[in-house]
């Protein structure tokens, strides 16, 4: 088998493997962002199907985007707020040692870095004191108090706790989520890159790299996911080796 022929066999299976996924599946067509119809191809019963050849080809840009943005070590914060999205995501990035927020995001956490700082201030010491048992020398109720205070602080900030400064760039999975929509607004005001993967009624306007792509469903996010991780690490190792 010539060159040309492995490749569009490759592909024909890797085209397969999305279809088996729900990867080409976008929402229904009246909620279509204007922005995303380049990467549809025709409607199914009313659902909006994009374009497996764009979806490929935006896989391979954003591989090399994040590969180049983890060999010079810049960090990545990766957002997936929804049920759908966290597990995986947050998986992705810690194999990739980057931060994270998987339960929901804090308005002002890029614009207010400053008061960001001060919280995870915070919540590195109430971790310091659960740690050392300084918490069970406390009064019930305040101890009460406290480690509900730490509950809810883990919930949010326990993928971002290592952050000294604020992350290169930023990651979203579903960019039409409410509270995505805000983390959104805060990287554009600081002219922050952009990575997303976005389903038909996303805005991908002022966004750097992107897949379009069914970014609803648990299957088609980590069939995605799959194939950046496993690109990701195979360049990596080869820059390691050359290194």
């Amino acid at each position: 088998m010539n060159k040309k022929m492995q490749i569009l066999t490759e592909e024909r299976t890797i085209f397969e493997e999305m279809q088996k996924a729900g990867v080409h599946y976008g929402r229904a067509k009246r909620y279509t962002h204007p922005t995303m119809r380049p990467f549809l191809i025709r409607t199914l019963y009313n659902i909006e199907i994009f374009n497996l050849q764009l979806i490929l080809q935006k896989m391979n840009e954003m591989v090399n985007a994040l590969t180049d943005y983890l060999k010079s070590e810049k960090s990545i914060l990766f957002v997936a707020t929804t049920p759908a999205a966290s597990n995986r995501i947050t998986k992705f990035a810690l194999i990739f040692g980057q931060p994270y927020m998987n339960y929901k995001w804090v308005g002002g956490f890029l614009t207010n870095f400053s008061t960001t700082l001060s919280r995870l201030t915070y919540f590195k010491d109430l971790l310091k004191r659960e740690e050392n048992k300084e918490l069970e020398e406390y009064p019930p109720k305040e101890r009460a108090q406290l480690e509900r205070e730490l509950n809810k602080l883990k919930n949010v900030y326990s993928g971002v706790v290592k952050l000294e400064k604020i992350p290169d760039a930023i990651f979203i999975v579903n960019l039409a989520h409410p509270s995505h929509l805000t983390a959104k607004r805060e990287a554009l005001k600081l002219k922050m890159p952009i990575f997303a993967l976005a389903g038909s009624d996303n805005d991908i306007t002022g966004v750097n790299y992107f897949i379009p792509c069914n970014d609803k469903a648990p299957k088609s996010i980590s069939f995605v996911m799959d194939y950046l991780e496993e690109k990701i690490k195979s360049k990596l190792n080869l820059f390691k080796n050359n290194g």
